[in-house]
């Protein structure tokens, strides 16, 4: 009977030199198996990511798998409810992979289209990557992700939350105010609407100095402040006056004059943003009397009750909000509050900081 070594495997267990000595496994068997797993790889199966950063690169690389890469166009498709999901962070992670894979997004008209796709369910979110249009490569590529893994802890990323800096106070009453830069002059000015007049203030040595000031036309002589109102109209790139449901044009040249058409003023919200956030938020003022002090709130819909949980952040204000206009580059708004305390009539900056 032969006798048979041993042999001591790196774990310290002896291990049949018989077992080390068997023939090979056949060479066309391991092609078999290469072959065949290569080919699982290019069809367009449902494969899992734990999150949809890791589904983006997941689904880019699924992608890259194509037999003949090219340069292709991507288009975003999202379905209603899903508008955040596929946000610019997202996106760039799924088109460095393609590009690092060797295919370029390009916008030329004679590539073939990629639709990257969410689609998400009580259950699970899935992304896919519709390349029908592109050659040699299977017309589908999906990966799958849990519902849970959509939803964020609240306190894992920053939320934004209100800040306010007092700008401009005084005695007499301010119907309405914004911050306006001047895009060609870089210059920084203050409106007002005080007392039947339209007040300019220019920003100079870190203080407002008063400028000129231009009598409302008679329609806007009034105290109420519903009724006479600043804002920046961003299709028009320009700030505008609203007296009743009218809009004025201000031309702001060496003297302040208005035109005011027959043109009704639209839609008007409070939107402002926030590094925090890709999506803008909304600002609620309260709805008490004058005699009551508000609160400036930031929601992620126009209209929300008080106890809403979409509520992102809220500013306890000195007394009643009078006006609230956003400025041009919607980074700040301007909130005119009548303090209770000592009568006077502030102006105050509005922005959204980030907070964890």
């Amino acid at each position: 009977m032969p006798v048979l070594a041993g042999v001591i495997s790196s774990s310290g267990k002896p291990v049949s030199a018989k077992q080390n000595l068997s023939s090979p496994r056949p060479r066309g068997l391991l092609v078999l198996c290469q072959l065949l797993g290569l080919a699982l790889l290019l069809l367009p199966s449902c494969t899992h990511a734990e999150s949809l950063d890791d589904a983006a690169h997941e689904l880019a690389m699924k992608v890259c798998l194509a037999p003949h890469r090219q340069a292709i166009k991507v288009r975003w498709q999202e379905s209603p409810g899903s508008s955040e999901y596929l946000s610019e962070s997202r996106r760039k992670v799924f088109l460095d992979q393609i590009a690092a894979c060797g295919m370029e997004a390009a916008e030329n008209s004679d590539a073939p289209i990629l639709t990257v796709t969410i689609q998400v369910t009580p259950s699970k979110a899935l992304l896919f990557a519709n390349s029908a249009e592109a050659v040699n490569g299977p017309p589908i590529y999906v990966v799958e992700i849990p519902r849970a893994s959509l939803l964020v802890p609240r306190d894992a990323v920053p939320t934004p939350q209100l800040r306010r800096e007092l700008v401009w106070q005084q005695e007499k009453p301010i119907q309405s105010a914004i911050e306006w830069q001047d895009p060609a002059a870089q210059e920084r000015f203050l409106f007002l609407l005080s007392d039947g007049l339209f007040l300019r203030f220019h920003f100079e040595n870190n203080a407002w100095k008063w400028m000129d000031s231009a009598e409302l036309p008679a329609a806007g002589r009034r105290s109420r402040s519903e009724e006479t109102t600043l804002f920046y109209s961003h299709p028009k790139e320009r700030v505008e006056l609203v007296l009743g449901k009218k809009v004025c044009e201000i031309t702001l040249n060496a003297y302040v004059s208005f035109t005011c058409g027959g043109a009704e003023l639209g839609e008007r919200t409070a939107k402002l943003s926030s590094s925090c956030t890709e999506s803008p938020r909304y600002l609620l003022a309260g709805s008490g009397d004058y005699t009551q002090a508000d609160r400036i709130s930031l929601a992620v819909a126009e209209v929300a009750a008080p106890a809403d949980e979409n509520y992102s952040g809220s500013l306890d204000m000195p007394g009643p909000v009078l006006d609230v206009s956003v400025a041009e580059n919607s980074k700040s708004a301007t909130a005119v509050v009548k303090n209770l305390s000592t009568g006077n009539y502030e102006v105050y900056r509005i922005t959204a900081a980030c907070s964890n």
